[in-house]
């Protein structure tokens, strides 16, 4: 059993995680196609009738579910996906679906990491060593029902939620927000937790914090800036909206240095936590934070030692995209934790032939003492 410990106000908390995982998804055993993969955070959503729908989007999209956690098939239809436009203010390359909202009468909002990458376009971008990766990234708001997850881009008035403080070019390296957390509800307002890779700006990439009234869940959205929430940048205006260029707080006062992946309310200590993957020094794997307010966090500290699939060429089982789900919570999007829940984890099967698609969805048992 892994232990580890964080402060916050000077109250200890102590985590363990089982030693061995559940096999949620066996790319060997379960896979419809070679591109039938966990490529984000595993999110859950609990349907009116009590079923459970989860998603780990790959840009083919894909939903598991069934009538509980421990009932969860491969549904083989691609329910989502992106017109891979070559239009770079079209916002509808690819896209990976990382956050439900329930919305009424059994609709879904889902906000998605939209990917324009313009060395998939011919004549954008050369390829070749030491020439721009011209990646450029937004978030961008769908809409499905409860009952198939058959998402469709918003129009594009209000498809775009937050984009980059600059237009596409064929020098853009990377800009603009590559992944977002589940989002959350307190009292009146919605929040997520996004990565920039706008690593020009003075305070470089990092994690920013995002809100919304629940009265505009599309296009309310705001971030935090100096302590404040201003809209976000929209480089690619439509329909009278104009250009908007803006700047956000970055959370964690350095020590947050992975991508937030997922977010929940810590239910039996009364705190926020959020979890993600890095590598610190010699001791790499996912690590959590905790805050009363998801504007000031504690320090990082070690939750398991899963090293990610990135910084080594060892053949080994690696795992990313941490996402925390307690399957006992009475939120449908699962928002909640108490002191018992799952880390969800994507592990990349690399022991042999390194890299593969070969990944499987997994879950440790965690429990806070």
């Amino acid at each position: 059993m892994m232990m580890s410990r964080a402060v916050l106000a000077g109250e200890p908390l102590h985590v363990s995680v089982s030693p061995e995982p559940e096999v949620v998804y066996s790319y060997e055993r379960q896979r419809c196609d070679w591109r039938t993969i966990p490529d984000s955070p595993a999110r859950a959503y609990r349907r009116q009738d009590g079923s459970v729908a989860l998603i780990a989007a790959h840009f083919r999209n894909r939903v598991l579910q069934g009538s509980s956690f421990d009932d969860l098939r491969t549904d083989c239809s691609i329910v989502f996906q992106g017109e891979e436009s070559a239009d770079p203010a079209a916002l509808n390359d690819r896209f990976w679906v990382q956050s439900l909202i329930p919305l009424e009468d059994g609709r879904v909002l889902g906000l998605a990491s939209q990917e324009f990458s313009g060395l998939r376009h011919d004549g954008l971008c050369a390829k070749g060593p030491g020439r721009p990766e011209c990646w450029y990234l937004s978030l961008v708001a769908l809409e499905a029902n409860e009952r198939d997850f058959s998402f469709k881009l918003l129009p594009r008035e209000r498809r775009l939620v937050a984009g980059s403080n600059k237009r596409f070019d064929t020098n853009t390296k990377a800009a603009g927000f590559l992944t977002l957390s589940n989002t959350v509800f307190d009292d009146e307002h919605a929040y997520f937790i996004a990565w920039t890779e706008d690593a020009a700006e003075p305070a470089g990439r990092g994690n920013c914090l995002f809100r919304a009234p629940r009265s505009d869940l599309v296009t309310g959205w705001r971030m935090m800036n100096a302590g404040r929430f201003v809209p976000p940048p929209n480089p690619y205006p439509v329909d009278g909206q104009q250009p908007v260029q803006a700047t956000c707080d970055r959370l964690g006062n350095g020590d947050m240095t992975g991508k937030v992946r997922s977010l929940v309310r810590l239910e039996s200590r009364n705190l926020w936590m959020v979890v993600w993957s890095t590598r610190v020094d010699d001791t790499s794997g996912v690590y959590y934070a905790t805050s009363p307010d998801l504007r000031n966090w504690s320090p990082a500290a070690l939750l398991a030692p899963f090293d990610p699939p990135w910084g080594t060429t060892e053949k080994k089982a690696y795992y990313d995209y941490p996402s925390i789900i307690d399957h006992d919570s009475p939120s449908p999007v699962f928002q909640t934790a108490g002191s018992t829940f799952y880390l969800y984890l994507t592990r990349f099967n690399w022991q042999t032939k390194r890299p593969t698609m070969n990944r499987d969805l997994v879950r440790f048992k965690v429990t806070v003492n």
